[in-house]
């Protein structure tokens, strides 16, 4: 026989429930966006580039290129 949860309980197990998964969440945007980073590369002048296994030679910010290795699944 289980016992029924009070609804404080229940309520509880739900805020952890989605702190949990926003915390794996994070961690995981935290590691895309290291691996992103390691992909980036510097030039001469002080700008970014990026040129990713079967994708296009492109340069920017190293902000961008991040969002754009990311946005487009290379990392």
């Amino acid at each position: 026989m289980t016992a029924r949860l009070s609804e404080d309980e229940r309520i509880d197990r739900s805020i952890i429930t989605k702190m949990n998964r926003d915390m794996k969440e994070s961690e995981k945007m935290e590691r895309r966006e290291a691996a992103a980073d390691e992909m980036i590369g510097e030039l001469a002048d002080g700008r970014c580039y990026v040129w990713p296994v079967g994708g296009r030679y492109r340069e920017g910010n190293r902000v961008d290129l991040i969002a754009f290795l990311i946005r487009n699944d290379y990392v």
